[in-house]
């Protein structure tokens, strides 16, 4: 009995998952009317982005990076009752494992995507593409700067560096971070799932 509303829960969220990426991909064309069809997705799925868009501090400039880590939350609860489905019975240690597989699976996608942009701001600086003016390079410095500032002061200890000096050590420091991260996460994974229960 368990398994099997297990299994129904496992599938619903599945299912939702789908409706809330169809949502997400709906926003990117703004200008294009989907009538009925986009208010029902509304009402079904804003309430809970709504929600981590409020609870959660992933907005960095122009970019809301919340859906992702709704999204990730359903994941794990969908892991969660896929084993339950299975087996019968989820154990701690897989509860464990799973939910630090999730935080850090949220910590390496931002750390990435900042890395990937601060790289190509750094690109645009060396190579000075930046210099032709295009509004790609202020939305890069309007997502990455906020962050950049709070990662970078520790470094500088008050001293003036340059721009392009603040965006090495910003890559630099998340490079390192996500190379580090993903040992770590790996060595305290293989630990918890030795937990006997």
């Amino acid at each position: 009995m368990i398994q099997t509303i297990a299994r129904f829960i496992s599938s619903a969220l599945t299912v939702y998952m789908m409706i809330i990426f169809v949502r997400i991909v709906m926003t990117w064309f703004s200008g294009v009317s989907y009538g009925r069809f986009h208010a029902a997705l509304a009402s079904v799925t804003d309430p809970y982005l709504n929600w981590f868009r409020r609870n959660t501090p992933v907005r960095f400039g122009v970019m809301d990076f919340s859906p992702i880590v709704g999204i990730l939350t359903l994941g794990v609860a969908q892991n969660v009752f896929t084993q339950l489905a299975v087996a019968g019975r989820v154990t701690l240690a897989y509860l464990l494992a799973v939910s630090i597989s999730a935080v850090w699976s949220v910590i390496s996608f931002f750390a990435t995507i900042f890395l990937i942009m601060a790289a190509l701001r750094l690109v645009g600086m060396l190579t000075g593409l930046d210099a032709r003016g295009s509004r790609l390079w202020i939305v890069l410095e309007q997502v990455v700067n906020p962050l950049l500032q709070v990662v970078v002061r520790p470094f500088l200890r008050g001293r003036f560096t340059s721009y392009r000096d603040s965006l090495l050590i910003f890559c630099g420091v998340l490079l390192a971070t996500i190379v580090a991260g993903r040992i770590a996460v790996s060595l305290v994974i293989s630990l918890v799932r030795q937990i006997p229960f």
